[in-house]
């Protein structure tokens, strides 16, 4: 049975007042989208949908860092790197000096372009696009030169001001300056928010979802991603909402292989996270695949949209992002809401 619209809007004014009580904000660049992938406003707002769905639930600030290197190392120039979305050029780099002559990086090879004015404070960018793909989406983290001398500094455009890191594996720490994102141009898409996936077309908010996902950690193979090493997730607090969600005391989550860090296909569930679109269009289920699950598995009328999952956002805590609080069943109660999603979460 679908849900009442007034359960969305209620949902959605909750994330927007949750959104508001702090400044994490991502914002997404369509300055490389060569292809004019993103060339409607239907297209875009669906892209932001799921921007402002993270941007909603994280609730970590970040420092910002400017141009001129202030504590940022050995070097005042340091540059940022990216896969390309529209061309798939990796390691696309941008720097903060002026010119190759005046790159004291230059040693290295030149930069792709110079004079990057570098991180706005609470500002984690996302460079969006479009190009044929073999899968419908890819989403990664940023990289970029300059980092070993950025890893110990909290000031710099890898922690902006976390400190997760040790003497021991500062090489592979998560950066936090942001990343990139792309979308296949060959698939049929529904880009509408209020449809969902039909079995025709592919629903683009659950695959952006997931995309995105990928390039704030989850499903990665940064430090911050726990896993054994053997295909195994430890991250605790991923672990406590999915046994808190199915009544269960694992130890670990199975992810595909230890080279693939998705969680493994098929094989787990867990509640929706509140807040979301799906809450207000998808059919009435009870769980949901996990997000970061390698394949959306749809099922025509039972499961139309792909959402974040507690287990999911247990992941995004993990890597060292802070979170908003799950709102309680007071106030789901007080918003006519209680009904519904307090039932969904036994």
């Amino acid at each position: 049975m679908k849900r009442n619209p007034a359960i969305l809007s209620g949902l959605l004014t909750l994330a927007a007042a949750s959104h508001s009580a702090h400044a994490f904000n991502i914002m997404v660049d369509y300055s490389y989208d060569s292809n004019n992938f993103f060339d409607t406003a239907m297209k875009k707002a669906a892209m932001q949908a799921a921007a402002d769905r993270f941007s909603a639930v994280i609730t970590s600030n970040l420092a910002a860092v400017g141009p001129s290197g202030t504590g940022t190392g050995t070097s005042a120039d340091w540059r940022i790197g990216f896969t390309h979305p529209g061309t798939g050029q990796m390691n696309y780099q941008l720097s903060t000096a002026a010119s190759f002559g005046a790159d004291a990086l230059s040693g290295g090879g030149a930069a792709d372009e110079y004079g990057f004015a570098g991180l706005s404070a609470d500002t984690w960018t996302l460079y969006a696009g479009g190009r044929t793909l073999a899968p419908a989406g890819q989403g990664g983290t940023g990289t970029g030169l300059n980092f070993t001398g950025t890893l110990n500094d909290i000031n710099g455009p890898m922690h902006r001001g976390f400190n997760d890191n040790t003497p021991s594996n500062t090489v592979n720490d998560l950066p936090r300056w942001g990343g990139s994102i792309s979308f296949d141009s060959g698939t049929t898409w529904n880009f509408d928010l209020g449809t969902t996936n039909t079995g025709v077309k592919t629903d683009f908010y659950s695959i952006a979802l997931h995309e995105v996902g990928h390039a704030l950690g989850l499903g990665s193979s940064w430090n911050q991603w726990m896993d054994d090493g053997d295909g195994g997730y430890t991250g605790p607090q991923a672990l406590a909402a999915y046994n808190t969600d199915n009544g269960t005391s694992l130890a670990s989550l199975d992810l595909v292989s230890p080279s693939n860090d998705h969680w493994e296909n098929g094989t787990y569930e867990s509640f929706l996270f509140p807040g979301g679109i799906a809450d207000g269009t998808v059919s009435d289920i009870t769980k949901q695949d996990l997000l970061m699950e390698p394949t959306a598995n749809f099922v025509v009328g039972s499961l139309d949209r792909f959402e974040l999952t507690n287990t999911d956002v247990g992941a995004l805590q993990d890597l060292g992002w802070s979170v908003v609080p799950e709102p309680s069943a007071a106030l789901l109660t007080i918003l006519g809401l209680g009904a519904t999603l307090v039932r969904r979460r036994r």
